[in-house]
């Protein structure tokens, strides 16, 4: 990869930007680089390659503020992005969020995990297509379907503080349906930073798997039943709490975890981290968009909310310190963590009397931001649980529960965690199997 690309970018678009005389400059740019392969029905159907560089300012001048990003980024579109942006902050009020940039502090040089191997695999994707659907069809499923994707990236920030720092990460995904000869679904998935933790076989041995096992279907009623979410499920709420975590949310009245602060709110045996750069992860970075160093923050620690997640202008309303989760409005989370448990699935379904397992799901809906309430549909192989095994499949199910009560009722956390990014997933997420007592499952309308 051509880091100088967004070196160059950078250095270009902080200097016409210091011509003007803001106050504060913040320049980012990223350069991203996708090798895709779509299959359907056991065969290769799209392979692709795009590249696409993209600056990123936030500037300020007395009190106002502005933002923007641009994909055109040859020399003279350029020159006319930062004219616009500066202008266009006349017209804006005095912000009161309004912090000047901080100054710089070290960071360490490409923090992030990146795997070479990831950007020279562009003639060999289609043999990761190849290994899963070799791997589903082995498994006794008809038809597969799916897409890999191989990511790299990279970062240039400069500012107003006197940050200059650059990173790098890779990722490759993959998604894989298995479908059977009766039409029962199964979904496999496999997410890595690095090509040697990759599985793409294993992600379609599981699609396979779970398609064949879920031929066999039978009848329920809509009711509580005990829930197991798989770590693809599992991923997809603990986002949610993540992004219910950003004290901007909690201050827009969008959050769950409002006035929560030192309370408890999940089980004892539940904790969860943010992290900007970690082993295995790969939606991270060594800056926050002010050119703080990212960190590990402990979001909930043995089910009590330690801290929200700031940037400057949060940290200050809250008289804190930012967590280096900056979004320049709203901060995020870059790496959902949650700590591993001490069940295996196994373990969880002998337990449960009357339960739903869910190992895929989508369409998942906020009904009200404020009390977590949700619904979401399971996708693909759903099963019933009766007195410790598993019945059969069950389909035309939607879970209509709340995050809160959901956190609170933990009845087990699973041992073996994995990351999860897709469709549903924004965030990469790393975790187990989760057991929650007591789930309100209805039938989901045509």
């Amino acid at each position: 990869m051509n880091k100088d690309i967004t070196k160059n970018l950078t250095e270009a678009v902080f200097k016409k930007a210091s011509s003007l005389s803001p106050d504060d400059i913040s320049v980012i740019t990223a350069y991203v680089e996708d090798s895709i392969l779509r299959f359907s029905n056991n065969s290769v159907t799209v392979v692709d390659t795009s590249k696409e560089a993209t600056v990123f300012l936030y500037l300020t001048k007395a009190g106002r503020r502005a933002m923007g990003a641009t994909y055109a980024v040859d020399p003279s579109n350029l020159d006319n992005f930062v004219d616009r942006l500066f202008t266009s902050m006349k017209f804006t009020e005095k912000s009161e969020e309004y912090v000047p940039l901080p100054k710089a502090t070290r960071i360490p040089e490409a923090r992030s995990h990146y795997d070479a191997n990831i950007e020279g695999l562009k003639e060999k994707i289609s043999d990761q297509g190849a290994a899963a659907v070799n791997a589903a069809l082995a498994q006794g499923a008809q038809r597969v379907s799916g897409a890999v994707t191989a990511t790299i990236q990279a970062y240039s920030i400069k500012t107003s503080g006197g940050v200059e720092a650059s990173d790098q990460r890779s990722s490759i995904t993959i998604n894989v349906r298995a479908f059977s000869s009766t039409g029962s679904s199964g979904h496999g998935l496999s997410c890595s930073a690095s090509l040697r933790n990759f599985n793409a076989e294993e992600a379609g041995a599981t699609a396979g798997r779970f398609a064949q096992e879920s031929r066999k279907t039978g009848h329920w009623e809509e009711g509580e039943y005990d829930l197991i979410m798989g770590p693809t499920v599992a991923a997809n709420i603990l986002q949610m709490v993540g992004y219910s975590a950003s004290a901007f949310h909690v201050d827009e009245g969008t959050s769950f975890l409002v006035n929560s602060l030192g309370k408890k709110v999940a089980s004892e045996e539940f904790t969860l981290e943010d992290c900007g750069v970690i082993e295995g992860g790969f939606g991270g970075r060594s800056f926050d968009d002010e050119g703080v160093p990212t960190q590990r923050t402990s979001i909930i620690e043995k089910g009590i909310l330690r801290t929200y997640l700031h940037n400057s202008s949060t940290a200050k309303k809250y008289n804190t310190s930012t967590t280096g989760n900056a979004g320049i409005l709203a901060p995020h989370p870059w790496n959902i963590v949650a700590a591993p448990g001490k069940m295996s699935l196994e373990t969880m379904i002998a337990e449960c009397k009357k339960a739903v397992y869910v190992t895929n799901n989508w369409y998942t809906r906020y009904q009200n931001y404020v009390t977590g309430e949700y619904s979401t549909l399971p996708r693909d192989a759903t099963f019933l649980i009766e007195n410790g095994s598993v019945k059969y499949a069950i389909n035309g199910t939607r879970i209509s529960d709340s995050i809160p009560r959901q956190l609170m009722n933990l009845k087990g956390i699973g041992k073996e965690r994995k990351w999860i990014e897709w469709w549903e997933v924004e965030v990469p997420t790393n975790t187990p199997a989760l057991l929650i007592e007591k789930a309100r499952v209805t039938k989901a309308q045509p």
